[in-house]
């Protein structure tokens, strides 16, 4: 398309574009594009040729003195293609898919006019993109509504190979609550969620969604998990959500779908009910499960105005294995209106409103219905966007966007129960109350220019991340720990409150240079991470306000910043004429992404408490403040400095601190193997470095002594020997201050291959196939890159040894994710006769590690007294079994007119497993969660049944 503009409206544009600066390009694809050659049919460019595309968009331009014209930020969907110039026929293609972040080199060929005055071409879009840069999946709206799924983005990035998530979700049940996930060796705090283009992510707890969706409103979906491209800004997985739109034709979609217990069958043997932790001799059930909405779009004002929204409600309610109830109720509710302003500026306004609410979040096996949390929110997002063509060279983008987010956790058994934990782990009473406001504002500029073999990709960003967070325990916030009932340990906190903000700013530059098969890209990225501390107080302690008093928190600005230069470069070279076979090489550098909250270890405030030991002597399970042997001294502390309690600064450091890079190299090659159906194979080496910790200020390795030995007889462990270490009371820092600092001498490395096949939907049937492996290891060089010697289940302190991650979702047993050595994802769909569809879904990966420990070891550390301590030598010499969840679905369409109308059974966990998904691997614990217990295992099958229609 065109569109004229004088020299000085241009110098303006180019005057406000330099004046926003250096601003992140924090913004994210949700668009894809045509790269159209027009020739004759001896191979000769024509410049000139108009080229019309209808579909989702519809715009028109002419072919340059190189025969090319390009169709950026584009809607995915199905588009209608038509060249024509005089002296030759006519070209019309009716089915060029374009996918969120794709390239479609589309190579037309005119012949000169003869007899036919119009060519008609029925071939696809090409399935290898040769100016890919990305290690990516995308996910169709066809995939989204007719593989048989628990529909939430989660259970979508556990089906791209490399992408690991730490939980199973059967038919829904783990739907109203965050999965944990990560891929090729980042850990989940560089995962970024983005919506329509615009970034997203709870930078408070980085790498997760602010809010919760409504599965309907996403027309495609995007996950992207390494490559060259510059406007990527971390390693970790890229989730980019696309909406819906509005059209010139109307369409539209309703739906509902239901499950309750008495569609699930039973899945516990005589032995795993006797031996499962819990109250119900049961397994987790779903109790009911309803999921209902619709969508609407058409034309305002055709051709010009056009408008989409949507609403929708899930409601999740589950049995846990203690027999009290999890309940989620998801509401969101979303708009978009488009508007065509001129042939050259398009621009579109959405809202989205996304609540949760959440009653017993946390409840299971380990933690009493009182003791669960009522969670409540909304989150709301506006974003507005602009996009400006220039010519036939020129593509600017601009978007800016609000999040209102936040959220509160109430404890179910209210603000004045106490709450204390049994010997068998398990938490009564009632929990902590705490309330967040994370309000984020987001402002992008993207463009694209075309020079001859020359396309110069440049972005310029700004965004703020705030957070304003506190968490109060009940009653005095004195919380209770058994150790050994009627003896306990009492640990007296104090309210903790906490205001900072990180903003964050970036620019970035790139060429992708093109010649016949050969394509180059080079890219450079800057990103600017600040950290600052906002003015904040909290009151003192009311059972020890001596130690534990009121304080007051100053403010401190830029407290951490990060600054980096990454480049980007990458190779590909098409194998054969007709660009079916195509191999990759790339190197790629990013730098990780820094939490809001970062600031916050420089607050005098700090989450603070201290320990002592106390005997319950009138039998109500709580350490009275009668009953704490203050006497006797505390056995640890941490947050404050007991010498010095009212201290108004903080009892830690900002040391040298460096920004953690990650050093990315990929080498692959995709081949259109069929018609429609292309594979893909891909190897990366990753190298992360930079990593920063914060160790107790001046203490290393060497001011720890080894103070006793761990030695036992269990099974299935059999016999061990763990010795713990202590540090000396004389290298203890003041308050037990820590520096925030460069880890030194501490590395990791991850080594992966996966492989996938694409069928589009063809010929009656789509699929899509992954499989991957990985490899993640950590290195200590020198005597630094330690400090407590002391292994724990999480930090196993070995040279060369896996990483471990651990997790705990609401209502599960600890999950220490260890990258599964092989990971197998498979769905697809076929249209057989008489309206009948069949899908099916299934991942297959290696179990997690049980890494058994042994908590509250006393090792009369004058810090922390009681550590965990691990007791195998290898954390993979024990593994969950494998997880295979096999899903299925049945479908019968109706068709009236252009409304399609069908009925769903869906299957999920057909094979009704069992499997272990979570044991008690703490050797201290006693009772029906006691050591090596079955705390979690796979919900049984059960079937959903679902009506849909659409038009």
């Amino acid at each position: 398309m065109e569109m004229r503009v004088g020299i000085a409206r241009l110098t303006a544009i180019c005057a406000l574009m330099l004046a926003l600066g250096a601003a992140p390009s924090l913004a994210q694809v949700s668009t894809g594009r045509i790269d159209a050659t027009v020739a004759d049919t001896t191979g000769a460019v024509l410049p000139g040729v108009a080229v019309d595309i209808s579909g989702p968009q519809s715009h028109s331009a002419v072919t340059d003195a190189m025969g090319e014209v390009h169709f950026l930020n584009l809607a995915p969907g199905t588009y209608t293609v038509s060249a024509k110039i005089s002296g030759f026929s006519d070209y019309l293609n009716k089915n060029i898919a374009v996918g969120t972040g794709a390239s479609v080199p589309l190579r037309i060929a005119l012949s000169v006019a003869g007899v036919a005055t119009q060519v008609t071409v029925t071939g696809e879009s090409p399935v290898v993109d040769t100016k890919k840069t990305t290690t990516s999946t995308n996910v169709t709206v066809e995939e989204l509504q007719n593989i048989p799924s628990s529909r939430d983005p989660w259970v979508v990035l556990q089906t791209v190979p490399g992408v690991i998530v730490d939980r199973v979700n059967v038919g829904g049940a783990e739907s109203g609550q965050q999965s944990a996930y990560q891929a090729k060796g980042a850990s989940g705090g560089e995962n970024t969620w983005n919506m329509d283009g615009v970034a997203i992510t709870d930078m408070a707890a980085l790498g997760s969604t602010p809010t919760y969706y409504d599965f309907d409103m996403f027309q495609e979906m995007q996950v992207t998990t390494g490559g060259a491209d510059v406007s990527s800004p971390t390693p970790g997985v890229q989730l980019n959500m696309v909406l819906k739109s509005g059209s010139n034709t109307p369409h539209g979609s309703s739906r509902i779908y239901f499950e309750n217990e008495g569609m699930q069958s039973k899945n516990l043997s005589a032995d795993l009910a006797a031996a499962i932790g819990g109250t119900t001799g049961k397994g987790s059930r779903m109790h009911q499960y309803k999921d209902y909405g619709f969508e609407l779009g058409g034309p305002i004002l055709r051709n010009r105005v056009w408008a989409w929204g949507a609403a929708g409600k899930t409601h999740v309610d589950l049995i846990t294995l203690a027999g009290s109830h999890d309940r989620t109720e998801l509401q969101d509710t979303s708009f978009k209106g488009t508007g065509q302003v001129t042939s050259g500026l398009r621009t579109n306004f959405t809202f989205f409103r996304g609540n949760k609410e959440k009653f017993g979040r946390g409840a299971g096996p380990t933690v009493s219905d009182e003791s669960s949390y009522n969670q409540t929110g909304p989150t709301s997002l506006y974003k507005g966007e602009g996009n400006l063509v220039i010519g036939n060279s020129l593509f600017l983008s601009a978007k800016a966007s609000h999040v209102k987010g936040g959220f509160q956790l109430a404890a179910r058994g209210g603000p004045t129960t106490q709450m204390y934990i049994d010997d068998g782990g398990v938490t009564h009473g009632s929990a902590d109350t705490y309330k967040t406001r994370r309000p984020q504002n987001n402002f992008s500029i993207d463009g694209n220019t075309f020079r001859g073999h020359h396309e110069l990709k440049f972005g310029f960003g700004w965004r703020k991340a705030s957070v304003d967070s506190s968490d109060v325990y009940p009653g005095n916030g004195v919380i209770t720990q058994f150790n050994g009932y009627p003896d306990l340990i009492a640990k007296i906190t104090r309210p903790g409150h906490f205001l900072t903000d990180t903003v964050y700013s970036s620019a970035y530059g790139g060429d992708t240079m093109t010649w016949d098969r050969l394509t180059l890209n080079l890219g450079l990225r800057w990103d600017r991470q600040a950290a600052s501390l906002g003015a904040a107080s909290v009151p003192g302690s009311s059972v020890l306000p001596s130690l534990l008093p009121a304080l007051t928190a100053t403010p401190a600005k830029n407290a951490v910043v990060w600054n980096a230069v990454t480049p980007r470069i990458g190779v590909n070279i098409a194998l054969d004429e007709n660009r079916k076979s195509l191999v990759r090489a790339s190197y790629a550098m990013f730098a990780s992404q820094l939490g809001a909250t970062a600031a916050g270890t420089i607050s005098a405030i700090q989450y603070s408490a201290i320990y002592y030991y106390a005997t319950d002597l009138n039998g109500n399970k709580i350490a009275d403040p009668n009953e704490i042997e203050f006497g006797l001294g505390n056995i640890g502390y941490y947050g404050f400095d007991p010498t010095d309690p009212s201290r108004l600064t903080t009892i830690n450091q900002i040391g040298k601190y460096k920004t953690p890079l990650t050093h990315e190299v990929l080498l692959g090659a995709d081949h259109e193997l069929l018609t429609n159906f292309g594979i893909s194979g891909t190897v990366t080496w990753r190298y992360f470095q930079n990593f920063n910790w914060s160790p107790l200020i001046g203490v290393t390795s060497a001011n720890y002594h080894q103070t006793g030995t761990l030695t036992a007889n269990a099974d299935p462990i059999g016999s061990f020997s763990v010795p713990f270490f202590a540090i000396d009371s004389s290298a203890v820092p003041p308050g037990g201050g820590h520096s925030y600092e460069e880890h030194k001498g501490y590395h990791q490395r991850f080594l992966g291959f996966e492989a996938s096949a694409t069928k589009r939907m063809s010929n009656r049937w789509m699929a899509r196939f992954g499989f991957s492996t990985n490899d993640h290891r950590e290195y200590f060089n020198g005597a630094n890159a330690l400090q407590d010697p002391t292994p724990g289940p999480a930090s196993p302190n070995i040279d060369g040894g896996v990483v471990v991650t651990r997790t705990g979702g609401s209502g599960k047993s600890n999950i220490y994710m260890v990258l599964p050595k092989y990971q197998l994802v498979a769905n697809g769909m076929y249209q057989a006769v008489w309206g009948i569809n069949l899908g099916a879904n299934w991942v297959v990966r290696q179990g997690y590690a049980m890494p058994y420990f042994r908590s509250n070891v006393a090792t009369t550390d004058p810090l922390s007294n009681f550590k965990s301590v691990l007791v195998v030598d290898d954390v993979t010499r024990f593994r969950l079994p494998r997880v295979s969840s096999l899903d299925v679905r049945l479908e019968k369409e109706f068709r009236i007119g252009r409304a399609h109308m069908m009925g769903d059974l869906d299957v999920f966990n057909v094979t009704n497993s069992a499997t272990v998904l979570g044991r008690q691997f703490d050797l201290r614990r006693t009772g029906a969660t006691g050591f090596n217990k079955v705390l979690e295992i796979m919900n049984p099958r059960i079937l959903r049944v679902g009506a849909r229609i659409n038009f």
